[in-house]
């Protein structure tokens, strides 16, 4: 595989978490206590999944599993 491949398999995940992290706290604003917290411990989850396991596609079910559970 060409070297440039490869080194976008490296950086790609943490990239696309990114963004998606980005765009989940986009809708925020001022008011952080009500729908904030649940984001941000929804993107814990994501984070330690990942950190544990280095797999992106089980990371990202588990944080909006989690973020479900707490909305609902």
């Amino acid at each position: 595989m060409p070297r440039r491949v490869m080194e976008l398999g490296k950086v790609l995940p943490a990239a696309i978490m990114a963004v998606l992290i980005v765009y989940c706290m986009k809708d925020v604003g001022n008011d952080f206590t009500g729908d904030g917290i649940f984001k941000c411990i929804a993107i814990l989850v994501v984070a330690g999944s990942y950190k544990w396991k280095h797999n992106t596609f089980l990371s990202i079910i588990l944080g909006t599993l989690c973020y479900m559970v707490f909305v609902n």
